[in-house]
Protein backbone atom coordinates (compact mmCIF):
# COMPACT_ATOMS: atom_id res chain seq x y z
CA UNK A 1 0.00 0.00 0.00
CA UNK A 2 1.37 3.04 -0.86
CA UNK A 3 -0.14 5.13 1.76
CA UNK A 4 1.35 6.71 5.22
CA UNK A 5 -1.61 7.00 7.97
CA UNK A 6 -1.53 9.95 10.74
CA UNK A 7 -4.61 9.46 12.78
CA UNK A 8 -5.23 12.38 15.31
CA UNK A 9 -7.97 11.92 18.01
CA UNK A 10 -9.44 15.63 17.22
CA UNK A 11 -8.30 18.61 14.44
CA UNK A 12 -10.03 21.75 12.91
CA UNK A 13 -10.46 19.83 9.93
CA UNK A 14 -8.48 17.34 8.30
CA UNK A 15 -7.43 18.99 5.29
CA UNK A 16 -5.89 21.27 7.58
CA UNK A 17 -3.51 19.02 8.74
CA UNK A 18 -2.63 17.11 5.13
CA UNK A 19 -2.30 20.24 3.84
CA UNK A 20 1.42 20.28 5.35
CA UNK A 21 2.01 16.77 4.82
CA UNK A 22 3.36 15.03 1.38
CA UNK A 23 1.21 13.18 -1.40
CA UNK A 24 0.35 9.52 -0.50
CA UNK A 25 -0.57 10.49 3.28
CA UNK A 26 -3.70 10.11 5.10
CA UNK A 27 -4.90 12.24 7.99
CA UNK A 28 -7.82 10.47 9.51
CA UNK A 29 -9.11 12.39 12.60
CA UNK A 30 -11.82 10.49 15.45
CA UNK A 31 -13.45 13.84 14.90
CA UNK A 32 -13.75 17.38 13.40
CA UNK A 33 -14.49 20.29 15.44
CA UNK A 34 -14.71 22.55 12.16
CA UNK A 35 -15.17 20.22 9.16
CA UNK A 36 -16.63 22.13 5.83
CA UNK A 37 -18.19 21.01 2.78
CA UNK A 38 -17.87 23.13 -0.28
CA UNK A 39 -18.20 26.81 0.21
CA UNK A 40 -17.06 26.49 3.70
CA UNK A 41 -20.76 24.75 4.67
CA UNK A 42 -20.88 23.38 7.96
CA UNK A 43 -19.99 19.25 7.87
CA UNK A 44 -21.08 17.97 11.29
CA UNK A 45 -18.19 15.41 12.16
CA UNK A 46 -18.40 13.17 15.18
CA UNK A 47 -16.99 10.41 16.60
CA UNK A 48 -17.85 7.07 14.70
CA UNK A 49 -17.54 8.58 11.17
CA UNK A 50 -14.57 8.09 9.00
CA UNK A 51 -13.11 11.82 8.43
CA UNK A 52 -9.88 11.79 6.61
CA UNK A 53 -8.12 13.38 3.90
CA UNK A 54 -5.69 11.92 1.06
CA UNK A 55 -2.93 13.67 -0.67
CA UNK A 56 -2.73 12.18 -4.24
CA UNK A 57 0.65 14.12 -6.21
CA UNK A 58 -0.07 15.93 -9.25
CA UNK A 59 2.96 15.75 -10.78
CA UNK A 60 1.63 13.24 -14.16
CA UNK A 61 2.76 14.39 -17.41
CA UNK A 62 -0.27 15.30 -19.95
CA UNK A 63 -3.24 17.19 -20.32
CA UNK A 64 -5.47 16.21 -16.97
CA UNK A 65 -8.48 18.25 -16.01
CA UNK A 66 -7.65 18.54 -12.49
CA UNK A 67 -11.48 20.12 -11.37
CA UNK A 68 -12.23 16.46 -12.52
CA UNK A 69 -11.13 15.02 -9.06
CA UNK A 70 -13.86 15.37 -7.22
CA UNK A 71 -15.86 12.60 -9.52
CA UNK A 72 -12.36 10.40 -9.21
CA UNK A 73 -13.09 10.60 -5.50
CA UNK A 74 -16.67 9.99 -5.84
CA UNK A 75 -16.01 6.77 -8.35
CA UNK A 76 -13.60 5.93 -5.32
CA UNK A 77 -15.84 5.71 -2.84
CA UNK A 78 -18.80 3.71 -5.03
CA UNK A 79 -16.17 1.05 -5.68
CA UNK A 80 -14.93 0.93 -1.90
CA UNK A 81 -18.79 0.48 -0.92
CA UNK A 82 -20.01 -2.13 -3.78
CA UNK A 83 -19.22 -4.97 -1.85
CA UNK A 84 -22.47 -3.95 0.48
CA UNK A 85 -24.39 -3.70 -2.54
CA UNK A 86 -26.57 -0.68 -0.60
CA UNK A 87 -29.97 -0.46 -2.77
CA UNK A 88 -30.23 3.48 -3.79
CA UNK A 89 -26.66 3.97 -3.32
CA UNK A 90 -25.76 6.86 -6.13
CA UNK A 91 -23.51 10.40 -6.47
CA UNK A 92 -24.72 13.78 -6.61
CA UNK A 93 -22.80 16.31 -8.47
CA UNK A 94 -20.19 17.20 -7.95
CA UNK A 95 -19.42 15.51 -4.21
CA UNK A 96 -22.32 14.09 -2.31
CA UNK A 97 -22.97 10.53 -1.58
CA UNK A 98 -26.31 9.61 -1.72
CA UNK A 99 -28.60 6.42 -0.63
CA UNK A 100 -32.08 7.49 -1.91
CA UNK A 101 -32.38 11.36 -1.17
CA UNK A 102 -30.12 10.58 2.51
CA UNK A 103 -26.64 12.04 2.36
CA UNK A 104 -23.99 9.04 3.47
CA UNK A 105 -21.01 11.02 2.28
CA UNK A 106 -19.29 14.27 1.03
CA UNK A 107 -15.99 15.04 -0.67
CA UNK A 108 -14.23 18.14 -0.86
CA UNK A 109 -11.18 18.25 -3.13
CA UNK A 110 -8.59 21.11 -2.38
CA UNK A 111 -5.16 22.09 -3.48
CA UNK A 112 -2.66 23.35 -0.89
CA UNK A 113 0.25 23.37 -3.34
CA UNK A 114 0.77 23.21 -7.16
CA UNK A 115 1.45 19.73 -7.49
CA UNK A 116 -0.56 17.86 -4.64
CA UNK A 117 -4.79 17.45 -4.39
CA UNK A 118 -5.85 16.61 -0.85
CA UNK A 119 -9.12 14.80 -0.62
CA UNK A 120 -11.01 15.03 2.05
CA UNK A 121 -14.04 12.50 2.82
CA UNK A 122 -16.31 12.59 5.25
CA UNK A 123 -18.64 9.00 5.37
CA UNK A 124 -21.20 9.06 8.10
CA UNK A 125 -20.29 4.63 9.39
CA UNK A 126 -21.39 4.72 13.42
CA UNK A 127 -22.06 8.53 13.97
CA UNK A 128 -24.87 9.58 15.97
CA UNK A 129 -27.34 11.42 13.06
CA UNK A 130 -30.83 11.24 14.43
CA UNK A 131 -29.69 14.92 15.93
CA UNK A 132 -29.36 16.67 12.49
CA UNK A 133 -32.32 15.13 10.88
CA UNK A 134 -34.26 18.65 10.81
CA UNK A 135 -30.76 20.84 10.86
CA UNK A 136 -29.32 20.28 7.29
CA UNK A 137 -31.30 20.59 3.90
CA UNK A 138 -30.37 16.83 3.32
CA UNK A 139 -31.16 13.94 5.85
CA UNK A 140 -28.31 12.47 7.13
CA UNK A 141 -28.05 7.97 6.84
CA UNK A 142 -25.41 6.08 7.83
CA UNK A 143 -23.33 2.96 6.87
CA UNK A 144 -24.39 1.09 10.19
CA UNK A 145 -27.81 0.91 9.20
CA UNK A 146 -27.84 0.26 5.36
CA UNK A 147 -25.75 -3.49 6.00
CA UNK A 148 -25.23 -6.49 8.30
CA UNK A 149 -21.61 -6.04 7.72
CA UNK A 150 -20.49 -2.57 8.22
CA UNK A 151 -16.73 -2.45 8.52
CA UNK A 152 -14.58 -0.74 11.04
CA UNK A 153 -13.99 3.21 10.42
CA UNK A 154 -9.98 2.36 10.54
CA UNK A 155 -11.08 -0.68 8.02
CA UNK A 156 -13.19 1.50 5.68
CA UNK A 157 -10.14 4.22 5.73
CA UNK A 158 -8.56 1.39 4.13
CA UNK A 159 -11.04 0.74 1.90
CA UNK A 160 -11.35 4.06 0.42
CA UNK A 161 -7.39 4.39 0.45
CA UNK A 162 -6.97 1.59 -2.04
CA UNK A 163 -10.33 2.12 -3.99
CA UNK A 164 -8.61 5.81 -4.76
CA UNK A 165 -5.38 5.20 -5.53
CA UNK A 166 -6.93 2.50 -8.54
CA UNK A 167 -9.28 5.10 -9.57
CA UNK A 168 -6.74 8.06 -9.69
CA UNK A 169 -4.33 5.60 -11.44
CA UNK A 170 -7.18 4.94 -14.31
CA UNK A 171 -7.69 8.78 -14.09
CA UNK A 172 -4.09 9.36 -15.32
CA UNK A 173 -3.67 6.56 -17.67
CA UNK A 174 -6.68 7.73 -19.86
CA UNK A 175 -8.40 10.76 -18.39
CA UNK A 176 -12.02 11.29 -17.87
CA UNK A 177 -12.95 9.13 -20.90
CA UNK A 178 -11.40 5.99 -18.94
CA UNK A 179 -14.28 6.62 -16.32
CA UNK A 180 -17.51 7.20 -18.04
CA UNK A 181 -18.86 3.84 -17.63
CA UNK A 182 -18.38 4.34 -13.90
CA UNK A 183 -19.96 7.84 -14.06
CA UNK A 184 -22.72 6.91 -15.85
CA UNK A 185 -23.69 3.89 -13.75
CA UNK A 186 -23.26 6.59 -10.59
CA UNK A 187 -26.24 9.25 -11.17
CA UNK A 188 -28.88 7.12 -11.46
CA UNK A 189 -31.55 8.13 -13.66
CA UNK A 190 -31.23 11.43 -15.32
CA UNK A 191 -33.13 13.58 -12.68
CA UNK A 192 -34.72 17.37 -13.05
CA UNK A 193 -32.11 19.81 -11.48
CA UNK A 194 -31.65 23.38 -10.69
CA UNK A 195 -28.35 24.72 -11.23
CA UNK A 196 -27.80 28.03 -9.19
CA UNK A 197 -24.80 30.23 -9.83
CA UNK A 198 -24.06 34.23 -9.04
CA UNK A 199 -26.21 35.47 -11.83
CA UNK A 200 -28.75 32.96 -13.48
CA UNK A 201 -30.93 29.84 -12.29
CA UNK A 202 -30.91 27.09 -15.36
CA UNK A 203 -32.91 24.11 -14.60
CA UNK A 204 -33.22 20.97 -16.84
CA UNK A 205 -32.53 17.41 -16.34
CA UNK A 206 -29.15 16.21 -15.20
CA UNK A 207 -27.61 14.18 -18.15
CA UNK A 208 -23.60 13.55 -17.16
CA UNK A 209 -20.49 16.31 -17.07
CA UNK A 210 -17.96 17.54 -19.28
CA UNK A 211 -14.45 16.45 -19.69
CA UNK A 212 -13.74 19.31 -16.66
CA UNK A 213 -16.68 17.80 -14.69
CA UNK A 214 -18.68 20.56 -15.07
CA UNK A 215 -22.40 19.45 -15.15
CA UNK A 216 -24.33 18.76 -17.95
CA UNK A 217 -28.09 19.98 -18.03
CA UNK A 218 -30.88 19.06 -20.90
CA UNK A 219 -33.62 22.01 -20.96
CA UNK A 220 -37.16 20.81 -21.89
CA UNK A 221 -36.74 21.47 -25.62
CA UNK A 222 -34.05 19.24 -25.73
CA UNK A 223 -31.26 21.49 -26.31
CA UNK A 224 -28.16 21.17 -23.40
CA UNK A 225 -25.99 23.25 -21.65
CA UNK A 226 -23.07 23.07 -20.01
CA UNK A 227 -22.77 25.23 -17.11
CA UNK A 228 -19.18 26.18 -16.29
CA UNK A 229 -18.31 24.04 -12.58
CA UNK A 230 -16.41 26.06 -11.13
CA UNK A 231 -19.38 29.11 -11.16
CA UNK A 232 -21.70 26.64 -9.49
CA UNK A 233 -23.20 27.69 -6.48
CA UNK A 234 -25.74 24.52 -5.99
CA UNK A 235 -26.91 22.16 -7.96
CA UNK A 236 -30.68 21.48 -6.42
CA UNK A 237 -32.35 18.17 -7.26
CA UNK A 238 -36.16 18.95 -7.66
CA UNK A 239 -37.37 15.53 -6.68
Amino acid sequence: MRWKLNEVESCASTLDEARLLPPWTIVRAERQLKGRGRFNREWVADEGGLWASYNLPLEAPGDHPWGFLPLVAGVALMEALKEFAISGLRLRWPNDLLVGRAKLAGILVERPREKMASVGIGVNVHNPVVDYFDVFCDQPTRLEDLTANCPSVGRLCTMVGESLAKTFDTFLSGGPEALTEELAAAWGEPRPVVVITDTERICGRFVGVARDGSPILQRADGTRVEVPGGGVLRLRELI
